[in-house]
Formats: structure tokens, sequence, C-alpha cells
């Protein structure tokens, strides 16, 4: 009898919103609501400018005016989604009244102005209507969709998540809705909106998405990569089984640093978290962003009515925060305070955080004692660049998923000739389709070397002696300028000499130029500083570099990345 009642309700909202459907395009009846609305978006627009409306309503805003009940209008704002329009009434709420005053004016009695998410206008034919829920509390409108053959998605406030089979250990499921992929994007426009929901599998149905009705293109998101797609090998194992790890056993290892420098597989991996993190416990709640969009998406709650308990709410409630780059929050001192907190919190609470840096948690000194103390009580993961058999398993990979026939020897050359970082990879197999679409033709090696010699040419980037001495300098905590100087202390010395090993082994120069370029020394004191590096590696000596004992292989590693980094 139940689900009877409710089918019947269905089918009346369905049809109630079929008839405000077409009331809206409807010029005519009662108020005449096309050209009021047309005209207060456009004075809305004048009054906030073009750029704004464009970034933050473009075709997703509905305006319909209608006859109220005490006499006066009411306009109902339609716009963002369902997880960002709290923000946006926020924000433009006073702008949006001064342009309804303007237009409308008092003559016709009180105006009322009621907020809600965009649904966009259905056209002809479409089995699609906008659902108009009655005002709730404060005059807002709840605006939903439903479509043929799916049911309407669940409002993040419902509150209808109910603890069961695929809750995390060590608690209630967070109240929010269970999948992946931030709203916290656009450069932060969730500020006090970012719902930490992020959605499970298919489209949101919800709000003014491309292609529901707008007129332009679909453009579903991207499935997340798994784990399984990931091509593990020397540099990237140990990162790869804490990933795994992290994701079966969320706040076993919390939190889980993994780092390394761009385009070496961390940004895959983060997304094989909460793709099994997903499969094992349908019912997390997820957020994933960088640091850039977690401080932009901070600064505009700090900033606006309300927002900062919102947004505390929206990542301290999540199961699972991934949150990448966070060497970008070096001397954001409110920011940092700010992770720290939310860090202890999700600590406490037993839930998993994984934190994406493109150096090691020695060298991000900068952002705190405490907050790099709690990344080293964590697990901590190296991804490194990959090495000749891991890329050509990656082209393989790639061509795979692709659907495109690469024979062994064009494999080879790509992996041989592209060996910087994974995108690069990703670049070549994407010219190779592109060719032999272009061409009619299969791939083949001619074709191969023709096609991707600019690439190859832009891989080989030239190392100058100037980027070794920076590189040194910066990971070894050397004062810039110290190794040209005169100075044969040891804490100076020693990375000098280091800096000339490697000046032999990444540049052309001659050991001339060397010597000149530190110094203005002979050739010969290149010479022996090779010979002497060459006897710390044999013996795995450990030495006093600057201000602190290195490992020399571990010294040289540091300075590599730094180099890679650029």
């Amino acid at each position: 009898m139940d689900a009877e009642n409710q089918s019947n309700s269905s089918r009346r909202r369905l049809s109630d919103g079929k008839k405000a459907a077409q009331k809206v395009r409807s010029p005519g009846r009662g108020v005449d609501q096309a050209p009021l609305g047309d005209s207060i978006r456009a004075e809305f627009r004048s009054r906030i400018g073009e750029d704004r409306h464009d970034v933050w309503f473009g075709d997703n805003l509905g305006i319909v005016v209608e006859p109220g009940t005490d006499g006066g209008p009411v306009v109902t704002v339609l716009a963002g989604t369902s997880f960002t329009h709290d923000w946006l009434q926020r924000t433009f709420r006073d702008d949006f009244a001064a342009a309804v005053e303007r237009v409308l004016g008092r003559s016709g009695g009180p105006v009322r102005v009621v907020w809600g998410p965009f649904v966009a206008a259905p056209s002809a034919g479409d089995d699609v209507a906008a659902v108009i829920d009655p005002p709730a509390v404060g005059g807002e409108v709840g605006i939903g969709r439903e479509v043929a053959g799916r049911r309407r998605a669940p409002s993040a406030r419902s509150g209808s998540q109910r603890p069961g089979r695929g809750s995390l250990p060590g608690g209630e499921p967070a109240q929010l809705d269970a999948g992946i992929g931030s709203r916290m994007d656009r450069g932060g426009a969730g500020a006090a909106a970012p719902r930490a929901a992020v959605q499970s599998g298919a489209a949101p149905i919800a709000g003014g998405e491309a292609g529901q009705g707008s007129g332009r293109p679909a453009n579903p998101a991207r499935p997340l990569l798994t784990l399984e797609q990931y091509v593990v090998g020397v540099g990237n194992r140990m990162a790869h089984a804490a990933a795994a790890l992290a994701a079966e056993q969320p706040g076993a290892m919390s939190p889980l640093v993994l780092h390394g420098p761009g385009g070496v597989g961390k940004t895959h991996l983060f997304e094989g978290i909460c793709r099994r993190t997903r499969e094992r416990f349908p019912r997390a709640a997820m957020v994933m962003l960088s640091a850039e969009q977690f401080t932009t998406t901070f600064l505009e709650s700090l900033h606006g009515r309300r927002g900062l308990p919102g947004f505390r709410r929206s990542l301290r409630a999540a199961d699972l925060l991934v949150i990448d780059d966070i060497q970008f929050l070096i001397g954001k001192k409110a920011t940092i305070s700010e992770l720290l907190h939310t860090l202890e919190t999700l600590q406490r609470a037993g839930k998993q955080v994984v934190f994406g840096s493109d150096r090691d948690v020695e060298s991000l000194a900068e952002l705190g004692a405490d907050l790099q103390a709690r990344l080293r009580g964590g697990m901590c993961a190296r991804v490194l660049p990959p090495d000749e058999a891991t890329r050509t398993g990656i082209v393989e990979s790639l061509a795979a998923r692709r659907g495109l026939q690469v024979p062994p020897d064009v494999v080879a050359f790509v992996a041989a000739r592209m060996t910087r970082n994974t995108r690069e990879l990703a670049g070549a197999v994407n010219r190779l389709e592109a060719t032999s679409h272009m061409l009619g033709i299969p791939v083949t090696l001619d074709m191969a070397e023709e096609c991707l010699a600019e690439l190859v040419r832009s891989s080989t980037r030239a190392v100058r002696i100037a980027d070794i001495e920076r590189a040194v300098c910066t990971a070894l905590g050397v004062d810039p300028g110290s190794l040209q100087s005169s100075c044969r202390v040891r804490r100076v010395n020693h990375p000098r000499m280091l800096a000339m090993f490697l000046a032999r082994k990444h540049t052309p120069a001659a050991l001339a130029e060397i010597g000149a370029y530190f110094g203005r020394r002979s050739h010969s004191t290149v010479i022996s500083a090779q010979r002497t590096v060459d006897g710390w590696i044999a013996s795995g000596s450990r030495l006093t570099l600057a201000d602190a004992e290195w490992g020399i292989e571990e010294a040289i590693r540091r300075v590599e990345e730094n180099l890679r980094v650029g």
C-alpha cells in the first residue's frame, strides 16, 4: 500500500511539474513571465558583471515570475546544483534582490524571491519534468528531477543514509552522499557549500549539468582509474602496496603520503584508492581535491557568512580525504593550521587521509613542525620516475586501453625515448593513434619515428651546470653561491665535489668548463672530485653535506629529483 501511495504521489508531482514547466514557457498567463525574467536577468548581469555571471551561472540560470497568493509576484531563482545553490544564494542574494526591485518595483504588492537548484527546461518529446517542492522554511524552493527509468537523486540534506553493510569500520557513516569526485571544483565555488559528496558511478541527475537540456553535448566524467590498471615497477612498488592497504583497511596507516616528481603516477594511485574504497565500502563519503582547491575554498568560506562551519563539516565528516600537492600550502599559515585541525579530527575518528607531494616529508619543513611530525607518523612512500621496463608496460597498457595495435618495436622505441614521465608516454600514444587515424595506416616504427620526432626532441631537455648547482643547493640546504666560492670547509667542499660529479654525469660540459664554473678551479680538480664521489658510492659512505649527515646514494637521489622538477 505504501508503495502504491508513493507511486501515485510521484505521478502527481510529475504531472504538476509538467504543468509548471508549460506555464514557464507560456507567456500571457497571469504575469508575462518570459519578458520579465529576461529583464531581471539582464539587470542582474549588468550589476555583477559579464565575467562573474558567465563563470557562476552561464546558461544554468532560470528565473520564473508568477503571481503570489498575497497579490505580489513571486520570483523563483533556479541557480547552481543541489551542492552549490546555497552558496550562490548567500553570495548573490542582495544583487539579485536589487535587480528584481528595479525591474518589478513595488506597485503590484510585495515581491518575494525564493531560490533553488537549477533544472534545465525540458525540450519537446523529452520525458523529463522539473519538480518543484513546496517552499521550505525560510522561503527556499527545493528542486529535483525525475527522469524516465531513473529514481530521483536523494538530497544531501535528507539524512536518508542508513548504517549498514559497507560502512567503514570504526564508526557510523557520515551523512553525505557516497561516491567519488569532489564538489570543491571550479576554483573553490563551493565556499560554504562544498558537500563532500561525490557521485558514485553515474553522472548526477540533479541540477544543470551539460547535456541535460542545455543544448551542449554531454560530457560524462571520466571513470576513475583502478589500482589493477597501475603498472607496478621497481620505483613504485611500495607506493602501490601502501595505496592498496589504505583502501582495504582505512585508517590503518593514516596519513598516507605519496611523494615524487610530477607525472610519475601519484594521481592514478589516488583515484585507485577512491575506486577500491567505493567498491569495498559503498556508503563511504569521500573527498578528493588539490591543496589549491582546499586553500581557495577555505578562504572563500572564511570571508563569507556562515561559511566556515559548513566547510569544516564537509571535510571532517568524510571517511576518506585525499589532498594532492600539499607543498602548495607552504607559507600559508592559516590554511596549514586549518589542515592540521582537520587531520587531527579525522585521525581521532579513525578515518583515512591521503596526501600527495612533489617532495619528501623532510623537504616540507616550511609546513611547520606539527604538521610535518604528523606526516612522519603515517606512512610515507616514494614514487620514482618509471624505469625502462615500467615505461614499456605503461605504453602497452595505454595502447590496449585505447584499442590501438602497437608493434613491440614501436613500444620499445617510445619507452626508450620518452624518459621523463608518464604524461609524455600518454602524449606519444595519442600522437600515434591520431596519425594512424589521419593517414589510414597501421602503426609502424618508421611512422613512429617521424610523427614523434618533435616530442622526442622536447623530451631530451638540456641540463646546464647552473641547473646542477641550483639542485644541489636546494636539496642539501647549501647557501646559493657558496659552491663557487673559495671556501674549503667540509660542509661546502663535499657538496661542491658532488656537484662536479653530477655535472660530468648530466651535462656535456668539458672538465675545464666545469672547473671554471665552480670557482675557477682546474680540470684536475674536477677529475679528483669525480674519483672521490665514485669512491663514496662504492663504499656506501655517509657524508656531512651542509649541516646534515647523508648517505651518498640518498643525497644523489634527492639532487636528481630536484633536477627533474626543475
